[in-house]
């Protein structure tokens, strides 16, 4: 057999000739192999609800994290704006990951994974910029921070600086 590694087209070649092997679903019904696959892939129990619950689930976790940390960008950028002056992006995108709330919602969505910030950060930094998620910085998503009024387009397109 071909060393298995990802980068190797003779060991990816390897499986297209072969063809997937994949038992019937009566052979593999009980628990027990189940929690066995589980420890030997090392997958935590917790992580293992969590990939059943986005995927079966009627939630959509990734969504809504992704609106929770929109929302904690927009409040920071908010105060920023509030001094009069807005640092960079990024400044900001670490200012917002370094909060104490984050961290708390990351551990609420995520409790089994490890929290890096570095990581976060880039994320954060990469999901605002995104063209795609523009659209969710409209007017009608966010409120200011302890109200529940919402803030204008205006204001919006001032903080945000989106073209």
């Amino acid at each position: 057999m071909v060393k298995k590694e990802i980068n190797n087209p003779a060991w990816i070649h390897e499986i297209l000739e072969r063809g997937p092997r994949v038992k019937g679903p009566k052979s593999r019904t009980d628990w027990d192999f189940l929690v066995y696959e589980l420890k030997k892939m090392e997958i935590s129990p917790g992580e293992a609800y969590r990939i059943i619950a986005e995927k079966k689930g009627n939630t959509n976790n990734r969504f809504d994290w992704k609106m929770v940390r929109f929302t904690m960008y927009v409040w920071e950028r908010l105060k920023e704006s509030e001094k009069m002056f807005l640092r960079p992006k990024i400044d900001t995108v670490r200012e917002v990951v370094s909060s104490k709330r984050f961290k708390a919602y990351f551990r609420g969505y995520y409790p089994d994974l490890d929290f890096d910030h570095e990581k976060e950060v880039k994320l954060l930094n990469k999901l605002i910029a995104e063209k795609p998620q523009r659209h969710l910085f409209s007017e009608g998503n966010y409120y200011y921070e302890k109200t529940r009024k919402i803030i204008p387009q205006k204001v919006l397109d001032r903080i945000l600086q989106i073209k």
